[in-house]
């Protein structure tokens, strides 16, 4: 539902105003003395409701992702939305009464269990390391404000300026440009060799690190008095801060990662951008609601993106065949002979192969049984086996969420496994073997269904790839054969690429397989007659 409304990028377009125009262009520009122009109170009254309409926006968008949460009725999400939904509450209360004395207390610890939650809900071995161990240096910085702020509210209250808060901020701050300078190795996209070779983010990068040295050195009191206003970092006045060099540096960085993941063609890591950009225009100043709810929408933002941006950047990357060319006479006596032998088992069965453009070409095997349509499709390029792809059912687009999904953990020396269509959290079925075999998920009923002991004992001895379900419509199962997956099981492609025949037995045992898991939750179409009959 979220990514169809999309109310992040509108909420980033008006955080950026707000920053541009009400923290830094209306202090900045506003008249040493006299009473200000027009042009400057209209522009006041611009940031104002800049100003306003970002907190508004920020609570809905933090809203709606409870609502979303608790829709998907996903127990640890609802739990984590909720306790952001409530942060969001109480930071947003100043944008409609005037802050009560202890309001400023509940905000810290709510703000604190909301950073510490959002990074958990991010930590599992299925999600994202880069940007698990990423969020774990971006929430220190904020962790260390709550720790300075509620020490000063209990601890060291007459010591706010030259006490240990004084060295709890220089600390977090230096923390700030840490986590500036590893972005790139946490939140840029993936593989980082190639991204890291992609001449516009650098040039992107080196512009802004130009324009900010010459700044700096033109007009430093102007620039360390906007680094305030903006994100509330402070420079050293009158004279060059000694960080500063580090300070450009971290800058530079964090833009090319920014630019990386805003040019990714994956949306989960174009997500992780936005978030990366609500906790910087969120700043490091917090005094009014917008400094708690970017950050706190941005850490939700890359924790949610953790869990499938992994996935949808392999599915994104080129798959190269592995297996040796199979001379077109020997292809086309193999098909034939697995054809031949699924007529045993199955009705109508018929088998083409068509050649399409750059030597790509598609042997296709269709058939029925019992009143179930299953179609089995081998893609090669240039003679040599890309992909097997069988559908039972009917064939569904696999970026749309499976109600259950498995997939074969692949054995050393047959690479990656390419991800499986996305479904709901990770289950396990109680058969050591089958769960050494395999990861699944989504739903428990499903699952028993589908899959009884008799057809686990099948899969884990026959599939390799992924095998994916949609509810009461159709089942997919792929493999790339040695990616993630053996080159000669379930075809003999090193016999056939040698020109030896190929037995097809295995193949044909698969597909059967295949069949009878899907004949237990697709329901069969009924005969055209019968059909006829009952209207009449």
């Amino acid at each position: 539902m979220l990514d169809r409304l999309k109310p992040t990028r509108i909420l980033l377009g008006l955080a950026l105003v707000e920053v541009i125009v009400d923290r830094v262009a209306v202090p900045l520009l506003k008249p040493l003395t006299g009473a200000p122009p027009g042009w400057h109170t209209a522009l006041a009254y611009l940031g104002l409701f800049a100003f306003y309409f970002t907190g508004t926006l920020a609570l809905v968008v933090a809203g709606l992702r409870v609502v979303d949460a608790f829709v998907q009725r996903d127990v640890r999400r609802s739990i984590t939305a909720g306790i952001l939904g409530f942060a969001a509450l109480v930071a947003a209360i100043p944008l409609v009464i005037s802050e009560p004395p202890a309001l400023g207390v509940v905000r810290e610890i709510a703000f604190g269990v909301g950073v510490i939650a959002l990074v958990a809900s991010a930590i599992g071995r299925t999600k994202d390391r880069g940007i698990q161990f990423g969020l774990g240096l971006i929430s220190l910085p904020l962790l260390l404000h709550v720790v300075d702020a509620l020490g000063t509210y209990f601890l060291w209250p007459d010591q706010t300026f030259d006490g240990p808060g004084l060295r709890i901020q220089q600390v977090g701050v230096f923390l700030l440009a840490f986590a500036a300078l590893a972005t790139p190795y946490c939140f840029a996209p993936r593989p980082f060799a190639r991204a890291v070779t992609r001449p516009g983010p650098v040039l992107v990068a080196m512009a802004v690190a130009a324009v900010g040295a010459v700044a700096s050195r033109m007009w430093y009191p102007i620039v360390a008095k906007a680094a305030t206003l903006a994100i509330g970092v402070e420079l050293a006045p009158g004279q060059s801060d000694p960080r500063l060099a580090l300070y450009l540096l971290a800058i530079a960085t964090l833009v090319w990662t920014l630019a990386s993941c805003a040019t990714s063609p994956s949306e989960q890591r174009r997500n992780v951008g936005i978030g990366l950009l609500f906790i910087v225009l969120g700043g490091y100043g917090f005094k009014y609601p917008n400094h708690y709810l970017l950050p706190l929408l941005g850490l939700a933002l890359i924790a949610e993106a953790a869990r499938s941006v992994r996935e949808e950047e392999l599915d994104r990357m080129p798959i190269e065949p592995v297996t040796k060319p199979i001379p077109d006479a020997v292809w086309s006596g193999y098909i034939t002979t697995v054809a031949q032998s699924l007529k045993r088992s199955f009705d109508e069965v018929h088998s083409l192969t068509a050649r399409g453009d750059d030597g790509m070409s598609s042997s296709m095997i269709v058939g029925e049984r019992a009143g179930l349509a299953v179609r089995l499709k081998i893609q090669r390029v240039e003679g040599s086996v890309f992909s097997l792809d069988v559908v039972v059912g009917r064939e569904i687009d696999e970026l749309r969420g499976a109600s259950l999904t498995l997939w074969a953990i692949p054995e050393r020396g047959t690479g990656v496994n390419p991800p499986a269509p996305v479904a709901g959290p990770m289950l396990r079925a109680g058969d050591d073997a089958f769960d050494a075999r395999f990861r699944c998920r989504g739903s428990t009923e499903t699952f028993a269904t589908l899959l009884d002991p008799d057809l686990r004992a099948r899969a884990t001895a026959t599939l390799d790839g992924w095998l994916a379900y949609w509810q009461g419509e159709g089942l997919r199962w792929r493999v790339y054969p040695g990616h993630g997956a053996p080159i000669d099981h379930p075809m003999p492609l090193s016999d056939l690429a040698l020109g030896r025949t190929g037995a097809a037995e295995r193949l044909v045992a698969v597909i059967e397989l295949l069949a009878e898991i899907g004949a237990r939750g697709i329901p069969r179409a009924e005969p055209v007659a019968a059909m006829e009959s009952e209207s009449a």
